[in-house]
């Protein structure tokens, strides 16, 4: 072979230990400086994963405790903090709403203390004398308490709120005041109203204690008699009556007959 004249001996590179170490081995130097930064990336990755994890966790658990501060912050009529316990076919119906109490004093008399009339008894019955109300057996299996199908129409069953059951007691009670226009109502210990007296007593115990009105009374000075007193026209937190009502109208039970029922 000729060799030009410009052309000159370059003898072959030759490497220490170091070098044929690194070819026997298949890498180079700078594989493993590749290698080592490649690590170095992935730990810097990995931190900053848990970084990120870590952040996280404490906005979510900040915009917890904001909800519930700000739940328990503007709580009210249209956000009660404690719904029904157990499932009641009316749930979906209940309203919240504020309303001032009467006193029942002077002006603040209403019909359901006048004395006893045909037009005081209707009122007191338009209240909740409109029979039992018909639900699905959808909502019927939702019951924590079982209840009877309707005979002749398997397929739904009987329930009443005890709002309307509370107010027959009540209702019962102030015809008791009056025996002389209630002649049923007289006291008669051999009488089974008498028991029923007993029991309607007993029924709005349990309910007010249950419903627990926390609407805090206030004492206030009257002009009028020159003195400090209690005062019960405050405002308290209500469900609508109303939409209850409504509720019951609409799936009243005109005909029920439990004479042939199996148990």
């Amino acid at each position: 072979m000729t060799m030009g004249p410009n052309s000159c001996y370059r003898p072959l590179a030759t490497g220490g230990d170091d070098d044929n170490e690194s070819l026997l081995h298949g890498t180079t130097t700078k594989g493993v400086v590749s290698a080592v930064a490649a690590e170095h990336r992935s730990d810097g990755a990995f931190r900053r994963l848990k970084i990120a994890l870590l952040v996280s966790l404490i906005l979510n658990a900040g915009m917890l405790l904001g909800g519930l501060a700000l739940r328990r912050v503007m709580r009210g009529p249209e956000n009660p903090i404690f719904p029904q316990a157990y499932y009641s076919p009316a749930e979906d119906v209940i309203e919240y709403e504020t309303r001032v109490f009467h006193e029942g004093f002077g002006k603040g008399r209403t019909i359901y203390q006048m004395a006893p009339s045909p037009e005081v008894d209707a009122a007191w019955d338009d209240l909740y004398n409109f029979g039992v109300s018909r639900i699905p057996r959808s909502s019927a299996d939702r019951l924590v308490n079982a209840t009877r199908p309707i005979p002749g129409d398997e397929d739904h069953y009987v329930v009443s709120l005890d709002v309307f059951h509370q107010l027959h007691c009540l209702n019962m009670l102030r015809k008791a005041l009056h025996p002389e226009y209630y002649p049923d109502m007289r006291h008669d210990p051999n009488n089974l109203d008498d028991l029923h007296w007993g029991h309607c007593l007993e029924s709005l115990r349990q309910s007010l204690m249950c419903s627990a009105d926390i609407s805090p009374l206030v004492w206030q000075w009257v002009d009028r008699v020159k003195e400090v007193r209690l005062m019960g026209n405050i405002v308290h937190t209500c469900r609508n009556y109303d939409k209850i009502k409504d509720w019951a109208l609409q799936r009243r039970v005109l005909k029920l007959d439990f004479t042939e029922a199996k148990g």
